[in-house]
């Protein structure tokens, strides 16, 4: 599935939906790109589609992906190694059209507090060389280190920035393997009452992960339309029966999609329809094909009467979740009547 852009002001308070698992950072930062986009289509102002302001990179799809990795379970903690576990992201949803223009990790360490600190954690991220899923947990090989860092504990969520990492990745199923181990620092320092076991398990209970993905896709990243002429309104027909724009909302729900759709849940699509008379093609907003076919409607009428047709159409933009179980933010092109000809 791909997603959707702009819906109309009506649906502003009722955009937002966000299911028990989906509660980390990442998915709200989605949610605030969405409602974004969202404010911007209610007041008329133009976005870019294929620019995240946000992340401050372009882009017009984005991709939440849950790690699939496992712990490795050491049998001694002597070396105050208190957790090692391989990350594995499922990269094979981008298609090759796609332009990677962000990776971030994010690694949640639990809620950042100023009340009961614990030890400082040195955080090390390396290469897995070896096919994530084929992995074997004893004696995984380990590649280059890219990242050595100390902090305090707890932190709250870190963020790193492995846009080259993923560029560099050649695995052929496209799954990017990291691997992750935090050391405790301080050894005895840390008192006789500190228990590593205990800060370690907790650690381990705690420590969420994901990568945030944005992505470029060139050929949905088309320049505005040339402005049309305006369409006469439905407020100023003179007659029902002439070619306008009707309201039509697509409730997600009556689809059976409220399942896997996060936001919104619809969007007012609209619909065109009427008769497009001669006397009143060119008022109609009619394509100079419209016009001729028309024209010659009137003088053979086997020749089929030129069509309610929209004339302009705007984007939406969708925030959903996947069979992998990715959330992804996108958009769709051409999901919107705006006017009809």
């Amino acid at each position: 599935m791909h997603y959707l852009f702009r819906s109309h002001q009506q649906l502003s308070n009722e955009c937002f939906i966000l299911t028990s698992q989906l509660n980390d950072l990442p998915v709200i930062t989605q949610l605030r790109i969405f409602q974004a986009q969202e404010e911007a289509a209610s007041t008329g102002i133009s976005k870019d589609l294929c620019y995240v302001k946000e992340l401050g990179v372009r882009g017009n799809i984005l991709r939440l992906l849950p790690d699939q990795g496992s712990f490795l379970y050491s049998e001694s903690l002597s070396h105050a190694s208190c957790l090692q576990k391989l990350l594995s992201f499922n990269l094979s949803a981008i298609g090759d059209e796609e332009q990677l223009t962000m990776a971030q990790l994010g690694l949640d360490l639990g809620p950042n507090t100023y009340y009961n600190l614990g030890p400082e954690l040195e955080l090390s991220l390396s290469l897995v060389q070896t096919e994530p899923h084929v992995i074997d947990q004893a004696t995984p090989k380990m590649g280059k280190m890219f990242t050595l860092q100390s902090v305090p504990w707890p932190q709250g969520v870190l963020h790193f920035n492995l846009l080259d990492v993923a560029k560099r990745n050649n695995d052929p199923h496209k799954n990017l393997g990291l691997f992750l181990e935090i050391v405790v620092k301080g050894g005895r320092a840390l008192g006789e009452n500190f228990q590593l076991e205990g800060t370690c398990a907790r650690l381990r209970r705690s420590l969420h992960t994901s990568l945030l993905v944005v992505t470029l896709h060139p050929e949905q990243c088309r320049s505005p339309s040339r402005k049309r002429r305006a369409a006469v309104s439905t407020s100023k027909a003179s007659c029902k029966s002439l070619c306008h724009r009707h309201q039509l909302f697509i409730n997600f729900r009556d689809l059976g999609w409220h399942k896997w759709i996060i936001a919104p849940k619809g969007f007012m699509a609209n619909y065109c329809h009427g008769e497009c008379p001669f006397s009143l093609t060119i008022s109609l907003n009619s394509s100079n094909y419209a016009f001729m076919q028309a024209l010659m409607h009137a003088v053979d009428p086997e020749v089929p009467q030129a069509v309610c047709i929209p004339t302009k159409l705007s984007p939406i933009s969708m925030l959903y979740q996947d069979n992998d179980d990715n959330v992804i933010l996108r958009h769709y092109e051409d999901m919107i009547v705006d006017e009809c000809g």
